[in-house]
């Protein structure tokens, strides 16, 4: 394709990015085994782990996610932290 998708491109990720993208991860690996505990339903866990993982793959790869989308994440995921680890 000659280097103009959007896919085939590679595209160096910042230190913080791939830190965030990370951590998204972490937290979809941790909904796969306890998800049910702490959402309540097996199937809304799974769906919610998806879109982290969905996340970090797109930043991880030095693709932005619309703002709207990464607010949502992120505050997804750290009302997640925040429910396993309430300090």
């Amino acid at each position: 394709m000659g280097g103009r998708s959007r896919y085939d491109r590679n595209i160096p990720v910042d230190d913080a990015i791939a830190a965030e993208a990370a951590a998204y991860s972490t937290i979809a690996e941790l909904l796969d085994g306890t998800g049910e505990e702490i959402i309540g339903d097996r199937a809304v866990a799974a769906q919610i782990g998806n879109v982290l993982h969905s996340a970090a793959i797109e930043l991880r790869a030095g693709r932005a996610l619309p703002i709207e989308v990464r607010r949502a994440v992120r505050g997804l995921a750290n009302a997640l932290r925040e429910q396993r680890d309430p300090r």
